[in-house]
């Protein structure tokens, strides 16, 4: 199976029915079409008008509202000139070239949602409110993901693909009152898991531990780290977390919550196919999003699939990395690279990636993002055979 990710407008921009024709002509066999997505900018270089597309975020179709009447969070609509339904319109000529459709799913980063429901906003040790995403302590949250996936589900796609379902990070903002983050100081992993624990009402309710405590120890570790160049050298998150109880309380309680939430959104994906894309908390790596709730091992039983995302060009980083997770899971395990011209600027080192990436036999590739590939970065797509 050969996937792309795209953006409903962008798959637009040329005709539907001539972007799918050119995609089964490169041997693409699936879709992942944006669905609910965050607040983005996208230069799509074939764009025969603005090259430019700016969207707040949210839904790219007219959700049911029967689906949201327990939901305390409407769904926002991103509104397109001309447009009624995005990602209706793209299943029906996506299934009449032959495609499957995705719906790839964003759930908890959402500058939109935060903005306007800012009392679901993760709150950091500090008391640093977040503008970029939600807290799922809250059942509010977790009742809102549910009933989308359900909506999706009715839609018609034949699978949902999960990002963003841990704990955000503190440190990945798309919020309104500010621009570029700087951080240098929290370049190591503990203290960017730290500062990204989250400590608001709906983790305060939900907690059956001191969670004051735990907060409070969160800070004074901060304090250190954060006022020593050897931060990087110093205890590991695992060796913080066997030397206090309090922290371990708190990592136990963000893996339940995620769980928790993975398991409700299965029970609400019908007869749609569940997948996640490892890329939560510190990375893309087996244990990397841990640290966000996101224990794999324990997911596996509410997922049919994962996705194991390649975006770098470092092998010793990248190597092995289907293998380690289809053996934490034992689910089928699915593939994801770039084209990204910072990571792979010529075709044959893409393609010895690739090669790379296929020797561990993933049920799938994924290549990111049609959208934003040029006329020559499609002929590369062409030329690969899963």
């Amino acid at each position: 199976m050969k996937a792309v990710w795209a953006y409903p407008w962008a798959l637009r921009e040329n005709g539907l029915a001539d972007t799918c024709q050119e995609l089964t002509a490169a041997g693409v066999d699936r879709l992942n079409v944006a669905a609910h997505y965050h607040s983005i900018r996208t230069l799509n270089p074939r764009s025969e008008s603005n090259p430019f597309t700016d969207s707040s975020g949210g839904c790219f179709f007219r959700p049911d509202d029967a689906h949201f009447s327990e939901s305390p969070i409407d769904p926002p609509v991103c509104e397109r000139s001309g447009v009624s339904d995005p990602l209706g319109d793209v299943i029906d000529a996506a299934n009449a070239a032959g495609l499957d459709v995705s719906a790839w799913t964003v759930c908890l980063h959402s500058s939109r949602l935060a903005s306007e429901y800012p009392e679901y906003r993760p709150v950091g040790p500090f008391g640093t409110i977040h503008e970029h995403g939600l807290c799922p302590s809250h059942p509010a949250v977790q009742t809102y993901l549910s009933a989308l996936v359900r909506a999706l589900a009715d839609r018609g796609v034949s699978r949902i693909d999960l990002e963003s379902i841990g704990y955000p990070t503190a440190l990945h903002p798309h919020g309104e009152s500010f621009g570029h983050l700087k951080n240098f100081a929290a370049s190591d992993d503990p203290s960017r898991a730290l500062l990204s624990q989250c400590f608001c009402e709906g983790c305060r309710e939900r907690a059956d531990f001191d969670l004051e405590s735990a907060a409070k120890l969160v800070r004074d570790l901060l304090s250190k780290s954060l006022n020593s160049v050897q931060a990087a050298h110093g205890p590991t998150l695992a060796d913080l977390a066997d030397e206090h109880p309090r922290l371990t309380d708190l990592l136990a309680f963000r893996r339940e919550t995620i769980t928790e939430l993975v398991s409700r959104l299965a029970a609400n994906s019908g007869d749609a196919t569940l997948n996640y894309y490892v890329a939560d908390g510190l990375g893309r790596g087996v244990d990397d999003g841990r640290w966000a709730g996101v224990h794999l091992e324990e997911l596996a039983s509410h997922l049919d699939a994962v996705t194991a995302l390649y975006y770098s060009d470092d092998a010793s980083v990248t190597a092995g990395r289907v293998r380690r997770i289809r053996e934490r899971t034992g689910l089928p395990t699915e593939a994801g690279i770039t084209v990204d011209p910072g990571v792979w600027p010529e075709e044959s080192g893409w393609r010895r990636a690739v090669d790379a990436v296929l020797e561990e036999e993933p049920a799938g590739l994924h290549v990111y993002n049609h959208s934003l590939m040029t006329d020559e970065h499609v002929d590369w797509l062409g030329r690969v055979e899963p």
